[in-house]
């Protein structure tokens, strides 16, 4: 079954800095789905000097690693008010 990555996983993953191996191998061997919401939460960390790329071509460096698009629609997005809040911005932690 393919999941779901984070986007913290998808940038560790480009950046060659996933280490953890059992993540490693599921994605391996299941395959995985990356929103556009990842390109974007990145774009915009990268323009705010918060986090580097290794291109400017983000979609086509994560389509490159043979991840699935999971295509996010608004009724997706909707969705967000049925979860707890955990942090008051969704870019940052804390």
């Amino acid at each position: 079954m393919r999941r779901l990555l984070d986007t913290c996983i998808v940038y560790d993953w480009m950046m060659d800095k996933l280490t953890h191996k059992p993540t490693i191998q599921l994605i391996e061997q299941s395959g995985a789905f990356v929103s556009a919401v990842s390109v974007w939460e990145m774009a915009i960390k990268h323009v705010l000097g918060k986090m580097p790329l290794p291109s400017r071509n983000i979609a086509d460096d994560i389509k490159a690693q043979g991840f699935a698009w999971l295509n996010v629609t608004p009724y997706h997005a909707q969705e967000i008010l049925k979860l707890a809040q955990h942090h008051k911005d969704p870019l940052t932690a804390g």
